[in-house]
């Protein structure tokens, strides 16, 4: 290998590792992002007392964003998030419109470019650069298993596990920031390609249910469409609540997607018992136009794909055991920087230093 190459290969190394750093940042700050919101954007009191109907407070919304789809309406927070996207916009960016669901007043609107929380999502989904860059954190993901696994193919401490975890103190200082690079690499090298995993399947998940799906031998299923039903009222957001308690009745009711087009059905998430998924992964799925049920995905009993991608969300947010997991995280998150900077250290050492040396 030539020393040019060599060099690109180091500098190529450094960027990747700049950019995992990012990633774990950022990832570290969103694990606690209730907290964040809470700090930066206080929670407005709301009135108690007869709830007003969903649909009113979708009429709000729709009366004062009259330019906006509304995308999806959690049923979680109070007041109401109605997250909803411009036709103009072409930036791809969402509001978050917050409704007091007894009054139907908008008690605040927050562009997600505009929100502490919101930009430090998009650095960590997409680096700020939409569906590019969030294909392009996919990949991050990807490359990040793989310097995982080399870091631990050629971690030292195989041949004598006391030399691999020893930090030799009176060694040159270069050598010390390799004992802690390696150390805390191959301390956190499980939950590294465990970050990547899950991260990746995020990002890929249509891909990775296809592979899922073919690779269990089952057939995937159709995608469900909403079809026209002449001389049918078309049923309110309520409606399509009442029928979805119904058929799916107990857990939580979590979020309602509205139909997004003329053939998408309308979906109501769940959160049932023992659901891994803080926001629920049971669906059912409702025709747009009549409220007929075309299909309800009760996660107990779906294909084992389905229960293995619903964990994907919960293991990468660490949020299936509580806030001393979450805290774990945080920690571990913070991995990536710190080999970043030890990496970084080494990198300038190995080149810039032994160019010095040479003079």
């Amino acid at each position: 290998m030539t020393h040019k190459n060599l060099m690109l290969q180091r500098y190529l190394g450094i960027l990747v590792a700049l950019l995992l750093a990012v990633l774990g940042l950022t990832g570290s700050i969103l694990v606690f992002y209730k907290g964040i919101d809470d700090i930066f954007y206080p929670a407005t009191s709301i009135n108690t007392g007869e709830p007003i109907s969903l649909e009113r407070v979708a009429g709000v919304v729709k009366q004062n964003y009259p330019d906006s789809k509304l995308l999806s309406i959690s049923l979680k927070s109070q007041p109401i998030d109605v997250v909803v996207r411009s036709d103009k916009d072409k930036s791809n960016q969402f509001t978050d419109v917050y409704v007091n669901p007894y009054t139907a007043q908008i008690v605040s609107a927050t562009r997600s470019n505009a929100s502490i929380r919101g930009v430090i999502n998009q650095i960590h989904t997409s680096f700020l650069a939409g569906e590019p860059g969030h294909i392009f954190v996919g990949i991050c993901g990807l490359l990040l298993i793989a310097r995982a696994i080399g870091g631990l193919i050629i971690f030292p401490g195989w041949k004598k596990l006391s030399t691999g975890f020893k930090i030799r103190w009176k060694a040159p200082s270069h050598l010390i920031t390799y004992d802690f690079h390696k150390i805390i690499g191959i301390t956190a090298v499980v939950f590294l390609i465990m970050s990547g995993i899950t991260g990746a399947i995020l990002v890929f998940d249509k891909q990775a249910r296809v592979l899922g799906y073919a690779f269990s031998a089952i057939r995937q299923p159709v995608e469900l469409v909403s079809v026209v039903q002449k001389d049918t009222q078309i049923p309110t957001l309520d409606d399509f609540l009442n029928t979805a308690e119904t058929v799916l009745p107990g857990g939580e009711t979590t979020f309602i997607y509205p139909a997004i087009d003329s053939k998408a059905p309308v979906r109501i998430r769940k959160k049932l018992s023992k659901d891994v998924n803080p926001n629920g992964s049971s669906y059912i799925y409702l025709n747009q136009y009549s409220g007929e049920v075309l299909e309800v995905k009760n996660i107990k009993y779906a294909p084992g794909v389905e229960k293995f991608l619903a964990w994907m969300y919960p293991i990468h947010t660490g949020e299936f055991f509580g806030a001393p997991m979450r805290f774990i995280y945080i920690i571990l998150g913070l991995a990536p920087v710190v080999l970043f900077i030890t990496g970084f250290v080494i990198f300038w050492s190995k080149t810039h230093g032994a160019m010095a040396r040479k003079a």
